[in-house]
């Protein structure tokens, strides 16, 4: 790729993929790299020996990527042993009927829903055998904490499964580890269950897409509103319990064509005083049928965001910076500043930096493991349950980390020609298990062009320019989950 980037304020900078570092160019080395352009009389001997030191530490090398593809049975039991989530499909009931659920009227991509509840001995069965890996020496965190997250359909349908999940992990006493829990849940058993929630310090997240008619599609078996009953709930827990609602509940609010990412905001704050995260709806698995009407209700969070700007440029700062603008600057700190590490060891490791793995699909089971109700294990909540890597099935768990470690390495080699050739070889965000197939060869639709990488530096340049203050910001609040 060519190194010089220009901004919308035509400032000059170089981008080095070797050293991953950003330089402002002034005139005068601009002169002295483009010497043919110009009279040799303009050339300033300063900067022609700028540009020679520059040459002899390698700044406008291309840097090398090596891909690890092969992944071992040892790593997946490794990633199991330090798992930072356990995921917990307790009911597939709900009490709700919303018109955009992921396991609605609208997607093909999950098991029928058949009103079951998951089963303790199920639940027992997963949780002893991840219990023999956080006792192991496959297990290398120190005072790890995982975080069991109880979903559903509607969690709170099946407390008796919550509770006795609970009850037995804290009873597992394994050194160096602890446990906390959270849940999603659309809060119209709130009232009957929060006692408990309050006492094992949950962290929840509601769904409430603003007031009465933004959350229109809401709607209970009947097609009836459920916003009273919900904000009377949530109501209650606030004045019953204040603090724990201030430090442990966060609202998410869904974006449709009933509401906006402004609207979302200033109903939730109004009513509750906590500031909502916003989604868009679900894009993956839409029924071929129903393309044209889920088209009708879909909002784009960028689009409505920027409307929001321009109404209230402040509501930037009230959404903590979550803004797709101020999040795409993140994203290139994070992945081309350089002065960046994961954690300790690749500070010091520098091998470990050189290396890897194409994509960026989470390793099998690094950050979550996905229970469903019907016994299926999945690396993640938020991919189809067709991408299934195991399964518990009457009291026994079918889990082969030897052919999971297979699977994810034929995945890698389906994609690697794609990554091979593109600029996002080290930072990409794609998930393998979104992506279609084509001739034996996973089709990526994001691969990123020389062209396309100058474009998104002179963006980010812009942004830094523009926003001065932001750099010290971003990098103090906003947290990678």
């Amino acid at each position: 790729m060519e190194t010089s980037i220009t901004t919308e304020h035509k400032h000059w900078y170089m981008y080095s993929d070797a050293i991953r570092y950003f330089l402002y160019v002034p005139e005068k080395l601009r002169i002295v790299m483009n010497q043919n352009d110009y009279d040799v009389a303009d050339v300033d001997d300063y900067y022609m020996r700028k540009l020679k030191f520059l040459q002899d530490h390698h700044f406008f090398d291309k840097d090398e990527v090596c891909f690890q593809i092969e992944y071992t049975e040892d790593l997946v039991k490794q990633n199991m042993a330090c798992l930072r989530q356990l995921l917990i499909e307790v009911t597939d009931k709900c009490n709700l009927k919303c018109k955009y659920c992921g396991y609605g009227e609208f997607y093909s991509n999950y098991d029928r829903r058949e009103t079951r509840n998951q089963t303790f001995d199920n639940v027992k069965v997963l949780i002893d055998y991840l219990a023999n890996l956080w006792r192991s020496d496959y297990n290398i965190s120190h005072n790890n904490t995982v975080t069991i997250g109880f979903y559903g359909g509607e969690p709170l349908l099946n407390m008796k499964l919550i509770r006795e999940t609970i009850t037995y992990v804290e009873g597992l006493h394994i050194a160096n580890l602890k446990f906390d829990y959270n849940m999603t849940t659309n809060a119209m058993l709130l009232d009957r269950c929060m006692d408990y929630l309050v006492e094992k310090d949950f962290t929840l997240l509601i769904s409430l897409d603003g007031d009465e008619y933004q959350s229109g599609y809401r709607v209970d078996k009947h097609g009836k509103s459920s916003f009273a009953r919900v904000a009377g709930n949530i109501q209650k827990l606030k004045d019953t319990y204040p603090e724990f609602f201030e430090k442990n509940v966060r609202f998410n609010a869904v974006l449709h064509d009933r509401n906006s990412v402004e609207e979302c905001y200033k109903s939730i704050y109004g009513l509750f005083g906590k500031k909502p995260r916003v989604s868009e709806l679900n894009t993956s698995g839409i029924i071929p049928e129903r393309v044209e009407e889920f088209v009708r209700m879909f909002n784009d969070k960028t689009e409505s965001f920027k409307t929001a700007l321009t109404h209230d440029p402040d509501i930037k700062d009230d959404f903590e910076m979550e803004d797709d603008a101020s999040l795409a600057y993140h994203f290139m700190i994070m992945n081309y500043g350089g002065n960046r590490y994961s954690d300790y060891v690749d500070l010091f490791d520098s091998d470990r930096n050189g290396k890897y793995v194409p994509t960026g699909t989470c390793r099998p089971f690094e950050r979550k493991l996905f229970l469903t109700v019907n016994g299926k294990i999945l690396p993640c909540e938020r991919i189809g349950q067709e991408c299934a890597i195991a399964r518990l099935s009457d009291g026994k768990l079918y889990l082969d980390c030897s052919a999971v470690a297979k699977y994810y390495s034929s995945l890698y080699k389906k994609i690697i020609k794609s990554c091979v050739h593109c600029n996002l070889k080290k930072s990409c965000g794609q998930c393998l298990f979104l992506l279609k197939e084509k001739n034996g060869q996973l089709i990526c639709p994001g691969i990123e062009t020389d062209a396309k990488l100058r474009e998104n530096f002179s963006a980010f340049l812009t942004y830094a320019e523009n926003n001065p203050g932001d750099y010290e910001r971003l990098l103090s609040s906003i947290i990678v989950a």
